[in-house]
């Protein structure tokens, strides 16, 4: 039996974000979280979060910043990283009406600037990939940071936003990619006269590809297509056009991916090779349709949040897939109450230790957002 325990506590709300991304330093005893008074509503103009440090042994959370750049679903976009300056974590901000990341050493509080706010940092070199969330939140809120920008000011398909490469030594940022760029490669009609935007960046395991989505809304719905690219934004291929259903994503290796689309039936899980098209159902009746999914860092265990229904009320599960065995492993369901829903909801979004012997994970089953973990018995 796991038995998930709070790392950490109220009465303040705490949550990391996403999932997928390592939260943890070198020494595994402090998880990177954001401190909020509030989680009932998205973050408006002039609210502000706590960056800071949550002890494993302690529960005690270590202020060290604010930062109005910041969201419930993703939160901050924090990172661990090392380039030169010893260890850092990064948290997005705004300077001066424009986006940036600070890079924070936690041992000397030394902050430094680096030019854009991150989406996803290579495990291979001290490089970053930025996205202007600043454009998000007028195409969608959720995953936006909130902004005086006027929306009829924003361009449907800019040449000059897109996919930034974030350089972590110097703190410089140059775009390698537009979205003009991938709006033309795809063709696609129904993209025209329509604001379209990227999202959902991740690295390969060895920092040699990048996948993203593509998006613009049809009849209020999603349109996505998913795309990967060289990080200087050469190569670029489209592995899913437009018109299919796409959610969630992880790359198994540097070649695989795993992603949940409806590209062979009514959706699931499928995994395929960058640029073969070699789409296969993945754990299929075992994993949920759509989920956060992740691979441990050894490769041998999905772990997969979902949402169902019970008599009990709404609730938010975990699982554990053996991809060795294909068995499955259920580690709980946590209760959320029905009016945390829509762009307030608390998805799990699990994320591993280094290690791979522990998965925390963001939960209000307690009554506020705090975070979790489940640590290997």
């Amino acid at each position: 039996m796991f038995q998930a325990t709070a790392l950490s506590t109220g009465p303040k709300h705490h949550f990391f974000g996403y999932y997928g991304i390592n939260p943890w330093d070198r020494s595994l005893r402090y998880h990177l979280a954001l401190e909020t008074d509030f989680h009932e509503r998205r973050p408006a103009v002039g609210d502000s979060a706590t960056v800071g440090l949550v002890d494993r042994e302690t529960h005690t959370f270590t202020p060290y910043a604010k930062t109005s750049a910041f969201n419930l679903q993703q939160g901050s976009m924090m990172h661990w990283i090392e380039a030169g300056f010893g260890e850092e974590f990064t948290f997005n901000d705004w300077e001066d009406g424009r986006l940036v990341s600070r890079a924070v050493n936690p041992k000397t509080r030394a902050a430094r600037t680096i030019q854009g706010a991150f989406a996803a940092v290579s495990p291979g070199e001290p490089v970053g990939i930025g996205l202007n969330f600043a454009r998000m939140s007028h195409c969608r809120a959720v995953v936006g940071y909130a902004n005086d920008i006027d929306p009829e000011n924003l361009q449907d398909h800019p040449e000059d936003d897109g996919l930034f490469l974030l350089d972590l030594r110097n703190g410089e940022s140059r775009l390698i990619l537009s979205i003009a760029d991938v709006v033309r490669a795809s063709q696609y009609e129904g993209a025209q006269g329509k604001r379209a935007w990227f999202n959902h960046v991740l690295f390969n395991t060895d920092g040699s590809r990048i996948l993203f989505f593509c998006r613009v809304k049809e009849q209020g719905s999603l349109c996505t297509s998913l795309w990967t690219v060289n990080p200087d934004g050469t190569d670029l291929e489209c592995q899913i056009p437009f018109r299919r259903w796409i959610s969630h994503f992880a790359w198994r290796d540097p070649k695989r991916i795993l992603i949940s689309c409806n590209l062979l039936g009514d959706g699931g899980f499928l995994e395929f090779a960058d640029g073969k098209g070699d789409f296969r159902p993945f754990a299929e009746g075992i994993l949920p349709r759509d989920g956060h999914a992740c691979f441990s860092p050894d490769g041998r265990w999905v772990v997969c949040d979902y949402r169902t229904k019970r008599q009990t009320g709404r609730m938010a599960g975990l699982m554990l897939y053996d991809v060795k065995t294909g068995t499955k492993i259920d580690l709980g369901e946590f209760r959320s109450d029905e009016r945390f829903s829509g762009d307030i909801r608390c998805d799990l979004h699990p994320r591993w230790s280094p290690d791979g012997n522990a998965i925390s994970f963001d939960s209000i089953h307690e009554g506020d957002r705090q975070i979790y973990m489940i640590v290997a018995e």
